[in-house]
């Protein structure tokens, strides 16, 4: 198993001779540095799950808030401009929990955004909720999907013709406990068709990607025979959600892959946790696939406690950006965890933020002026979880 150690930089002092001059050392320049750090939220928590890339270096935000107005907790997107400044927001829900998953683009241009809603569902539990949204901030159109039982927002990414395909996992349909749900929505919000897959565990899809060649790419995990034991997941599915490959493979305890990026080659890289492979407690691992289901490459990133990957993008220079968390490093009791590898999975760099409290990355994204933002969750600097984004530059 690969292992990094914490890379620490020590400046050491410079003392100098008046007769003749030490040489001085250079310090290595970091390959990454912030541009800013913005928090932002209301007196109850509110966390940012997805951001997704618009023009001129903004971005559009989806996460869970309970300030501002929210009746229990609301689905929230928010628009923002390359300073961290908000342009608008949008609150979007009901009377009782609604909670924001995972936002991408639709072919037109505008935002689309996946969550789970009990406000809008026929019966008491959650349904899988849609709204697709103009880049005013404008509701367009909203839909819920779900049965008797909790259904589970994984991930989202659009069509050639205008419409979205979305993966998940559902109680109400199929034959086990939790099952693949993988659901195809038109242009304005019709259901046109949808797949349970998976056995008598687990089998649940976390987040989805777009290939470059069109093609789509869900990853997740698939529960062994026993508890504690599941396996990392990933399937290319065709645009109307019909697999075309799948690819399942762990080790004798808990793997779980919870983020995916398209790479320049038709591939993807695909992100998680594992508890296999040594780990002592559980590591963050991230690994390659090409566009036929081969591993090009798998790293494993952990220290002493728990470290795991919640999102990947692409970097400008065609290497990756990994989010997540640790309790190992930093100055809290938990901090939020970014690396950045190159095209072959060689960590370059890697950092910890946040405070004395909890702090996690949950979502990152290439913003068109080649910087790269990351959003999560903070509740180092004021009482309650605030959304907490941070733009990257590369030096």
């Amino acid at each position: 198993m690969l292992k990094i150690s914490m890379l620490i930089t020590v400046l050491l002092g410079t003392f100098v001779n008046l007769h003749a001059a030490a040489p001085v050392k250079k310090v290595k320049k970091e390959a990454y540095v912030d541009v800013w750090q913005k928090i932002y939220g209301g007196k109850e928590d509110d966390i940012a799950y997805g951001i997704v890339a618009l023009e001129n270096g903004e971005s559009a935000i989806v996460g869970t808030c309970k300030s501002y107005g929210a009746q229990r907790s609301d689905i929230c997107v928010t628009r923002m401009n390359a300073n961290g400044e908000m342009t608008w927001r949008l609150w979007l829900g009901g009377k009782k929990k609604d909670e924001g998953r995972a936002i991408t683009r639709t072919a037109d241009g505008n935002i689309v955004v996946l969550g789970r809603t009990k406000s809008f569902s026929k019966a008491y539990a959650y349904d899988l909720y849609v709204a697709k949204i103009s880049l005013d901030g404008k509701k367009i159109w909203e839909t819920t999907i779900g049965g008797d039982r909790d259904e589970y927002a994984g991930g989202i990414a659009g069509t050639d013709d205008g419409g979205v395909l979305l993966v998940g996992a559902t109680d109400s349909y199929g034959d086990g406990d939790k099952d693949i749900y993988i659901a195809k929505l038109s242009k304005t919000g019709k259901l046109i068709n949808a797949y349970t897959m998976g056995g008598r565990k687990d089998d649940v899809a976390t987040a989805l990607t777009r290939t470059r060649d069109g093609k789509m790419v869900m990853v997740g995990y698939r529960e062994a025979a026993r508890a504690g034991d599941s396996d990392f997941l990933i399937m290319q599915l065709d645009q109307n959600g019909k697999m075309r490959w799948r690819k399942q493979f762990g080790g004798d305890y808990e793997d779980v892959l919870n983020g995916v990026t398209p790479t320049l080659d038709n591939g993807i890289v695909a992100i998680g946790s594992t508890r296999s492979y040594g780990s002592s407690q559980t590591d963050l691992t991230v690994m390659k696939i090409d566009a036929k289901g081969k591993t090009v490459w798998q790293k494993i990133y952990g220290f002493k406690y728990y470290e795991y990957g919640n999102a990947a993008a692409t970097t400008p220079d065609g290497g990756f950006m990994l989010v997540g968390g640790t309790n190992t490093l930093g100055k809290g009791n938990h901090s939020l965890y970014a690396l950045a590898l190159n095209l072959h999975g060689e960590l370059v760099w890697s950092h910890v933020y946040g405070g004395e409290r909890k702090d996690v990355g949950h979502g990152v994204a290439r913003m068109t002026d080649g910087s790269m933002m990351i959003v999560g969750e903070t509740e180092s600097f004021r009482l309650a979880k605030d959304f907490y984004m941070i733009k990257l530059k590369k030096q």
